[in-house]
């Protein structure tokens, strides 16, 4: 552990682009038109707005397009046949060939273009992204509201309805290929942690907390991606709790929090270290059996993952079934995807471990992504004292199985 250091390969710009594209076209060619069909959704309209895009819109742009640069308008139909036609309203090429370019510049504007689509296809619902509950399905300003409604007329604007059920299905559901590159976007940030966690990074004595989350944000910055989230490290030592901001000493348990943004998709993993004292060649045995328990607690939570139950489902069984077995838990895990607290049922909250209204109530489906997220607390023999053990793993729900994305961590990772 002492000499670890990451060797995961990043790729480069255009590789990226390339790999990026090829989901976009797989995922609008397949998950589209199923979702669209599942919720009996006829249009779908989605307004993009330069420098205050809606989220759903960023998840259509291809590669060569950055913004809705001025004004980008999505229209997707869903046809007797189930398939979709996707149409863009909007000159720039590169929407090519993603979307049909159908906008008659010297006849109409965008707007009037979209009108003139609607009253062609006669819909019988108008979907758009507004939700009271989501904020990624809620990108519909009042403004392009209130336009929209008057372009289209009196009687399709009694048609204009929340679209929420198929954005969620959109951020949710992950493609074929999107499931088979997640594990090697999950390992990168893993093995990112576990470099933060190692010699190569903390010096006991000398090292803090502060100084780790600013050595991986200048790493992850070095490496071409983003993280998902600002990352967090504390540790936990004899004779407190979580304590941040401190010289990280020998008999710590240094724990972070970290998550990277790559390839358009999220991670978000919770890794821990114990630093040796001299002459120690493993954490003390009180550690050790803590940390079994927070595996036994992953299997838990796993094995209550199943195809229909809501996140309060599993949520409540998981609990019971740790109850029963003298562990003390909370959990708190939630969606991956595009995002890092994604779309998809919540399986508690960390300052709500309860049933949850509305996001809670979702039913888990297959292919779709999470972050398994708990802690455990146990009394340490060796400090005299209880103290919480906190993990995150990414796991993927694929044929009514759960799946690690990344190596599992089963022992401390050891600083010397």
């Amino acid at each position: 552990m002492a000499g670890y250091e990451f060797g995961g390969t990043i790729l480069p710009v255009k590789e990226r682009e390339k790999t990026k594209d090829r989901w976009l076209k797989e995922r609008l060619e397949t998950i589209l038109p199923a979702i669209m069909d599942k919720h009996q959704l006829d249009v779908w309209v989605i307004v993009g707005r330069e420098y205050h895009e809606d989220p759903i819109v960023e998840t259509l742009f291809p590669a060569a397009v950055d913004s809705s640069r001025r004004l980008t308008l999505f229209a997707f139909f869903l046809n007797e046949d189930k398939t979709v036609n996707r149409y863009v309203i909007h000159t720039n090429p590169a929407f090519d060939p993603f979307y049909e370019r159908v906008w008659k510049q010297a006849d109409e504007d965008q707007w009037e273009c979209l009108a003139r689509l609607i009253d062609e296809k006669n819909p019988r619902q108008i979907g758009v992204n507004m939700s009271q509950h989501y904020s990624f399905c809620d990108g519909l300003s009042h403004t392009f509201y209130e336009k929209l409604r008057e372009v289209v007329g009196q009687e399709y604007a009694t048609r204009v309805v929340s679209a929420e059920k198929v954005a969620l299905d959109w951020l949710e559901i992950r493609s074929p290929e999107e499931l088979a590159a997640y594990p090697a976007v999950a390992e990168t940030a893993r093995g990112l942690a576990q470099e933060a966690l190692s010699n190569k990074v903390i010096h006991p004595g000398i090292t803090t907390t502060t100084d780790v989350v600013d050595w991986i944000r200048q790493r992850v910055n070095d490496l071409g991606v983003q993280t998902s989230f600002y990352p967090t490290v504390d540790v936990v030592r004899k004779g407190g709790d979580r304590l941040e901001g401190v010289v990280i000493l020998p008999g710590d348990v240094v724990h972070i929090d970290f998550g990277i943004h790559y390839l358009g998709l999220a991670t978000d993993t919770q890794q821990l270290a114990y630093v040796l004292h001299a002459g120690e060649e493993e954490a003390p045995e009180g550690l050790l059996a803590a940390m079994r328990t927070a595996i036994r607690m992953e299997e838990i939570i796993a094995e209550n993952f199943v195809e229909g139950r809501t996140g309060n489902d599993i949520f409540q069984k998981s609990v019971k079934q740790a109850n029963q077995e003298g562990i003390q838990a909370m959990i708190y895990s939630h969606p991956l995807g595009n995002h890092c607290h994604a779309a998809g049922p919540l399986i508690g909250m960390y300052d709500k471990q309860q049933e949850i209204p509305i996001r809670g109530e979702l039913a888990l489906q297959n292919n779709t992504c999470y972050a398994m997220e708990f802690n455990i607390r146990q009394y340490i023999p060796e400090w005299d004292q209880e103290i919480p053990v906190y993990l995150e793993e990414p796991i993927s729900f694929i044929a009514n199985k759960v799946q690690y994305l990344a190596k599992s961590q089963m022992e401390y990772y050891l600083i010397r």
